[in-house]
């Protein structure tokens, strides 16, 4: 009833790329007030959205004693650069409280896992894409590039290293959530899912590439087509088959937690009512699903709202994202204005916009240096800066 009210009123009045946020942000607050059964606690797996806490989906989670993991498991310096938008995150925390942004709670630990560390082997910007390691990373409205990479994909070249954070589906496509360059001396490694696996031969392809296992170290005893897997490689390829130096850690999600968000490209159907997102199966056999069960096909972009139950993520909402919601993610930042010129400014090392925004007590004569504000909006055309469309001082 709440969610149809939404829709049918309020919603109206809102851009089209904003209204499934807050229709999902309406879902997790009936979540948070107990509908439901399953663990305690919180998990949200999805790209990082905003910072003053950081935001997972819908999720804000408070940070501040969170232990940061990188790919590997091994813990990250705090030094309040190692969170950055469009990071890809597993969050896990407690339970979910009201707070006044919406669904919150404190963070105990935040793992960043990248999709694909590698040389450039070519883009398109026509097409929005690069490709990587055999792999084909598509580039929309959401995607954040590091701000030293200025124009976005238009800045990179053939052979340039980067780290691309993203989701990744089941036959090699990767949508990207965030670019960046690698940092030197990094090794290569995928995140991807395994197909064509040859046991005998010892090798299997992800995307259009193929690669040799033969010596890897940690080898998954179960290894089988279908299976989400972490490469490390050698960097180094025999024709166009590139050596697996090891198998890395697949992050996976806690058993049990009532508040569950994950963002993700449906990788498989195992069977009816139930795939998969990244390492997490979901049923959804109970679930209400946006904009109907038929769209639930492989490679479809779902956001899933539920509870994990043995790790299981039982599902209460499937929303199925167009390519123009994809396309305009809304991101927030709050903290003290630096850097300012005229009306842009950095706000904890994200350039801001705000030629355009509507402020809230205030106005832009009340930027300065040093002054706190929350700034809402989306991302600028090379994917580099925060294009404020609110920002509201304390």
């Amino acid at each position: 009833m709440i969610i149809t009210s939404l829709r049918s009123s309020a919603l109206e009045c809102l851009p089209s790329g904003c209204r499934h946020w807050i229709a999902l942000f309406a879902s997790a607050w009936l979540i948070g007030c107990g509908v439901g059964t399953g663990g305690t606690g919180a998990f949200g797996s999805a790209p990082v959205s905003g910072f003053g806490s950081i935001f997972v989906g819908t999720i804000e989670f408070d940070d501040t004693m969170a232990t940061v993991f990188d790919d590997d498991g091994a813990a990250v310096m705090r030094d309040g650069n190692e969170l950055r938008l469009g990071m890809m995150a597993d969050v896990e925390g407690a339970t979910i409280a009201t707070g006044p942004n919406g669904p919150a709670s404190p963070a105990t630990s935040v793992r960043l896992t990248r999709v694909v560390v590698g040389p450039v082997a070519a883009t398109d910007v026509g097409r929005r894409t690069l490709s990587v390691l055999g792999q084909t990373v598509a580039i929309n409205g959401s995607t954040a590039f590091d701000r030293t990479l200025h124009g976005g994909l238009a800045a990179l070249k053939t052979g340039d290293q980067v780290s691309v954070y993203g989701l990744a589906g089941s036959s090699g496509q990767i949508v990207a959530t965030r670019v960046e360059p690698a940092p030197g001396g990094e090794a290569w490694r995928l995140r991807g899912v395994v197909t064509g696996l040859d046991a005998t031969a010892m090798r299997f392809g992800i995307g259009t590439a193929t690669f040799d296992y033969n010596g890897a170290a940690n080898v998954p005893a179960s290894l089988a087509n279908g299976q989400l897997v972490h490469l490390k490689l050698s960097g180094t390829s025999v024709g166009d088959v590139l050596g697996v130096s090891a198998f890395g850690r697949v992050s996976t999600p806690p058993a049990d937690a009532a508040h569950v968000e994950a963002e993700g490209l449906v990788a498989a159907l195992t069977m009816p009512g139930q795939f998969r997102v990244g390492a997490t199966t979901v049923d959804a056999s109970r679930a209400t699903v946006d904009p109907a069960p038929a769209a639930l096909v492989a490679g479809a972009h779902a956001e899933v709202t539920g509870r994990l139950e043995a790790g299981m993520l039982v599902a209460d909402k499937v929303k199925l994202l167009t390519a123009q919601e994809a396309d305009s993610r809304p991101y927030q930042i709050a903290g003290a204005v630096s850097g300012l010129s005229a009306a842009s400014f950095v706000v904890r090392g994200v350039p801001v916009d705000a030629s355009t925004a509507t402020f809230v007590n205030g106005s832009v004569a009340s930027l300065a240096n040093g002054v706190t504000v929350h700034v809402r909006g989306v991302l600028s055309a090379d994917g580099t800066a925060v294009r404020a469309l609110r920002i509201a001082f304390p």
